[in-house]
């Protein structure tokens, strides 16, 4: 499947995985009996939450997905992985492997460069991070682009952090008790949405280790279900210095390395200024957030084309299944609802964690919303 039909089925049916990322939850942390710890705050609990910064660690991550996804829709596997572990330094160094099948997915980074690695199709692909732009580069590659590969998805540390900063100002806070997480005494907050807030989910619940402040796991809870829709947490977590080798990529033989800043000057120069001008006005300039907080509403314009658009095979690529082989326009029709309304007519998706809804004429809405919701959000 190209890469943008493959973006528009994940806009139309990935929900909450946009803007909000309330879909980045994680596992129960299991029977121990809940430990004896020092009473806090919400609020106290959230700012330390905010301002902690990572001591050196390793920990292991266990991720599980019930977010409602018809089944075999194409683009969506991102939201699953086998395993993942996760190594920071203390400092400038993290380190994030991810395992996915047969595949192998990793990001490397230290006060110098950052890299990823895809072992599928044996690429490396390195960030340069010269002088004042150190930080931004690594926090791109780290994931803070909201980007929806599985190693960017895997450190419930850090979308912990990003989820209760985007929630706190549109949330009822509170501390519900204590947990034991990996093997960690830690507090647990929650976060519920305040009345006015028209949103799927019910509350999200937020596992913080009681000595460093770290977020060790996160549940979300949509209306009506009793279990967590999606999860991600450690299932191991141990603070202490971390070999020093973690932090360096060495790429494997025969790997295909590409530079970042490269690729992209390359991709420029190779497409038709309009065509370049096209993709920007349908997935960049096109994009808009719409409200905030728990019904934050992500709405674009994908081009009308795209849902007649077939995927092409790539040069080296296997046959594609019947399956894969479809439009967009055919997947939608496949697992979407027709609706139509002030707004036009078009296709919705509807999930545990939210709904996505696509027009005719190409234009889209995601969020952990109901549909009409995502309806008005295309009016305006």
């Amino acid at each position: 499947m190209q890469p943008r039909t493959k973006g528009l089925v994940a806009a139309v049916t990935g929900a909450a995985l946009g803007v909000t990322g309330l879909a980045l939850v994680a596992m129960p942390a299991g029977a121990d009996d809940a430990p004896n710890l020092p009473e806090i705050s919400a609020q106290e609990l959230v700012s330390s939450t905010l301002q902690a910064d990572p001591p050196a660690f390793a920990g292991s991550v266990a991720v599980h997905n019930d977010l409602g996804l018809p089944s075999g829709v194409p683009g969506m596997d991102f939201a699953d992985f086998d395993s993942a572990r996760v190594f920071h330094d203390g400092d400038d160094g993290f380190r994030v492997s991810v395992q996915d099948g047969n595949a192998e997915y990793t990001l490397v980074a230290n006060g110098d460069e950052a890299w990823a690695y895809n072992s599928s199709d044996n690429t490396a692909t390195r960030f340069a991070a010269p002088d004042g732009d150190k930080t931004r580069e690594q926090e791109r590659a780290k994931g803070h682009h909201k980007g929806q590969r599985p190693e960017e998805m895997a450190d419930p540390a850090t979308a912990a952090q990003e989820i209760v900063q985007r929630l706190s100002e549109t949330s009822t806070i509170t501390v519900d008790g204590t947990a034991r997480v990996a093997d960690r005494a830690a507090y647990e907050l929650v976060l519920t949405p305040k009345p006015s807030e028209r949103t799927v989910l019910r509350e999200v619940k937020v596992a913080i280790d009681s000595q460093t402040r770290l977020p060790l796991r996160l549940e979300v809870m949509a209306n009506g279900t009793p279990e967590p829709i999606f999860s991600l947490g450690f299932d191991e977590f141990s603070v202490g210095e971390q070999p020093e080798r973690l932090f360096d990529f060495t790429p494997p033989k025969g790997v295909k390395i590409e530079d970042a800043t490269d690729k992209a000057r390359e991709r420029a120069e190779q497409a038709p200024a309009q065509g370049e001008k096209d993709a920007a006005e349908r997935f960049g300039e096109s994009l808009q957030v719409v409200g905030e907080g728990w019904d934050t509403v992500v709405t674009g314009a994908a081009g009308e084309e795209l849902l007649s658009a077939r995927p092409q095979m790539q040069d080296g690529e296997r046959g594609m299944s019947e399956r894969d082989k479809q439009s967009a326009k055919d997947l939608l029709e496949r697992y979407g609802k027709r609706v139509s309304g002030e707004f036009g007519s078009g296709y919705v998706i509807t999930t545990k964690a939210g709904s996505g809804l696509i027009t005719d004429d190409g234009r889209f809405a995601v969020g952990a919303v109901p549909v009409q919701v995502l309806e008005q959000a295309l009016t305006k």
